[in-house]
């Protein structure tokens, strides 16, 4: 199911549609109200934050344990803005606990109520700050990790740590199926976070491929890039010197023989279009 809704395709999933409406089947009516809310505010906030530093939201897809938003050239951006956006989701949530807890506090709303719903607020919240994609968190440490390895690398190591947290979660329902009952949220959650992060780790090279074509209509539209360089030998692969680029800079490559004499200065550009033409397993020397 899919609709649009102030210019962002907004899309279904069909196990979230499923869960809230076993949830109003069950009657758990005020608890299926506090997690659609929590989400809304937590993908609002995040949407937002994107609008207000320039950047294009084109989809958000709502699944089972919150939302996923496709950023037109969102990597392209400054890291102040990555930040901004992807911190805003959590700091929404967060806000809006507060909200209830003063209210709640003035005595306008229910203690109980005000209870369900500053406790979905601050799950969804405070859960997404883990250092594990596909969360918030998760985005947070690539964005720090690609500061000191290649950006599929980075996106590979916060997307396995999704994956540990998921075997924690799956430990925990475990643990409490043994002694208080099972919680099935536990096994949804694990289950869900462990296939997301895994279509992160597969997704990272063609990711990785899609920013790096969009770059060179962020550098027409923007006007500048700034530019990082590299020093190759001939026979080094090509794929190992492309999967090294950073999406965020323009880069030039100097293509050394054994003496270390230039032999060339190739832009990232001309070895992007080599490879569409010739493919990835070439060497440098191929490209002069």
């Amino acid at each position: 199911m899919a609709f649009s809704v102030f210019g962002v395709r907004i899309r279904l999933h069909f196990l979230f549609a499923a869960i809230i409406a076993l949830g109003f089947a069950a009657g758990l009516y005020e608890e299926v109200v506090a997690a659609l809310l929590a989400i809304l505010v937590h993908e609002i906030s995040h949407i937002s934050a994107a609008r207000a530093v320039g950047i294009k939201v084109e989809e958000l897809e709502l699944l089972p344990l919150g939302g996923r938003i496709n950023i037109k050239g969102f990597y392209q951006s400054s890291r102040e803005s990555e930040v901004a956006v992807v911190l805003a989701g959590p700091a929404g949530n967060l806000l809006m606990a507060a909200v209830f807890i003063s209210l709640t506090y003035q005595g306008l709303v229910d203690y109980d109520t005000a209870n369900v719903f500053v406790r979905y607020q601050l799950t969804l919240g405070l859960f997404n700050l883990l250092p594990a994609l596909p969360l918030d968190g998760g985005k947070i440490f690539m964005l720090w990790l690609s500061q000191m390895v290649s950006f599929i690398k980075a996106v590979r190591m916060a997307a396995r740590a999704g994956k540990i947290l998921a075997f924690f979660l799956w430990a925990l329902f475990l643990a409490t199926a043994l002694n208080s009952g099972p919680n099935l949220m536990l096994l949804i959650a694990g289950t869900f976070l462990f296939w997301a992060a895994g279509q992160e780790e597969k997704q990272a090279p063609f990711m990785f491929m899609s920013y790096m074509a969009y770059k060179k209509e962020s550098l027409i539209e923007k006007g500048l890039l700034p530019v990082q360089a590299m020093v190759a030998f001939g026979k080094m692969p090509v794929k190992q010197v492309l999967f090294r680029l950073n999406p965020q800079s323009f880069h030039l490559v100097y293509v050394v023989d054994k003496s270390y004499r230039l032999k060339k200065c190739l832009t990232e550009t001309e070895i992007f279009d080599t490879i569409i033409e010739k493919g990835l397993d070439i060497k440098m020397e191929d490209l002069l």
